[in-house]
């Protein structure tokens, strides 16, 4: 197993090399070959394709990756990130009123935080290898402010969505696929 210091790395590379906004997202399959982590396919996503079809995005770029280690008896695809854009809103359910509890889930599944006055643009990087660990780096926009998270057990990953669920998907395929493993339980 790679050490978790090799995709924290990783993560905190693709945090601090993002100094444009308003890119692309970028999907990129990582690989190993016992020394150093290299990017295998790099697939940046345009504003036209829907978060929601992501997962699909990303199956099929491992896919073909797959394939091509398979033909070449190699197995050094080890793991996944995603990297985007978006605007979040800090919201404590918990301390709002009903109203502001509604307009917070509306406007979520609206999709338009951006509209709101208190949200934040940031940039997101999710990094899951085939043992389903998870990176999670952000840096704010308006203060620069970087934070990074690990969560070793995907059990226990107090975050989700469609973006770590993809992730994870492409990640335990390519587990049993390419390295043998048994696939793994997803949370």
């Amino acid at each position: 197993m790679i050490d978790p210091s090799v995709f924290a790395a990783e993560v905190a590379r693709q945090v601090a090399e993002h100094t444009e906004w308003d890119a692309l997202h970028e999907f990129r399959t990582l690989h190993w070959d016992g020394e150093q982590l290299t990017i295998g396919t790099l697939a940046a996503i345009v504003p036209s394709v829907p978060p929601n079809a992501y997962p699909g995005l990303m199956t099929d770029v491992v896919e073909g990756e797959t394939r091509k280690q398979q033909e070449k008896g190699e197995s050094t695809l080890c793991a996944f990130s995603l990297r985007f854009e978006a605007h979040a809103v800090m919201h404590d359910p918990d301390k709002a009123t009903a109203e502001e509890n509604a307009r917070y889930l509306r406007d979520r599944v609206e999709r338009c935080f951006h509209q709101r006055p208190d949200a934040v643009e940031i940039l997101g990087v999710y990094l899951v290898d085939i043992h389903g660990r998870l990176w999670a780096g952000s840096k704010r926009r308006d203060t620069g402010k970087v934070e990074q998270h690990y969560y070793p057990d995907p059990a226990r990953t107090p975050i989700g969505g469609s973006f770590i669920h993809g992730l994870r998907e492409v990640a335990a395929t390519t587990r049993a696929t390419l390295h043998g493993l048994p696939m793994p339980r997803l949370p």
